[in-house]
């Protein structure tokens, strides 16, 4: 019986454990860390440490605080993937617009270096290419090229 006494006087002891910390640099210039007041000659950038046991922890949730942790990194990876997406989408574009640009000067120098041209007519025929129809297809290309390769 005084055994589980002596256990049980300790625990509530140990339940206020808290303490304050203080840390100083030293005339020699070490920092130094104490639970009394530095002495009168230590610098003025003396700091209080507020030390709480683990016991009484705000956020003892058993893991040691780490729920906080993500939770405050959430917003900031959302933030990071956000910017990803956003960055691949617009690399995407690019290499869109790019091969449209590619696409359309090849088409126009297909219809300025070529005698006679002949294509689909949409129903499974070929159809040639006459002079208006030539200038219809040229005009189509420069449009692209204009609105492509910027």
């Amino acid at each position: 019986m005084p055994n589980f006494m002596i256990v049980i006087l300790l625990y509530l002891l140990a339940g206020n454990a808290n303490g304050q910390v203080y840390k100083w640099v030293d005339g020699m210039g070490k920092v130094q860390y104490s639970d009394q007041l530095p002495p009168a000659g230590a610098s003025k950038n003396e700091k209080m440490i507020d030390i709480q046991s683990s016991s009484q922890s705000a956020n003892d949730d058993g893991k040691g605080g780490t729920k906080d942790i993500a939770e405050k990194e959430q917003p900031w990876k959302e933030k990071r993937a956000a910017r990803g997406e956003a960055k691949s989408k617009q690399l995407a574009e690019a290499n869109m617009k790019k091969e449209n640009c590619l696409r359309a000067r090849s088409n126009l120098e297909l219809l300025r270096n070529s005698e006679r041209l002949s294509v689909p007519d949409g129903n499974g025929g070929i159809i040639d290419v006459d002079d208006h129809l030539r200038q219809q297809y040229t005009a189509e290309a420069l449009n692209n090229i204009a609105t492509y390769c910027q």
